[in-house]
């Protein structure tokens, strides 16, 4: 991942919210004109099981089953 290659997203990952919904997690680093800094942001959205099964399966984080994704 570089500045100017198509980086993408990293460090994703699934927290469970309550009894069926889950929360997913990924940041993106953002450069601004003139800047040499790098400004992650960090993205997240609210789901169902089988929402937060596909995001794990497609970018290789803890399935929703797994417990070391249940944090407190």
């Amino acid at each position: 991942m570089g500045r100017f290659s198509g980086g993408g997203s990293y460090d994703h990952s699934i927290k469970r919210m309550s009894w069926g919904d889950f929360r997913i997690y990924w940041t993106v680093d953002f450069y601004y004109s003139g800047s040499r800094m790098r400004f992650p942001r960090v993205f997240y959205r609210d789901t169902n099981k089988a929402g937060a099964k596909r995001f794990a399966k497609k970018w290789g984080c803890n399935s929703p089953e797994d417990p070391r994704s249940a944090r407190p």
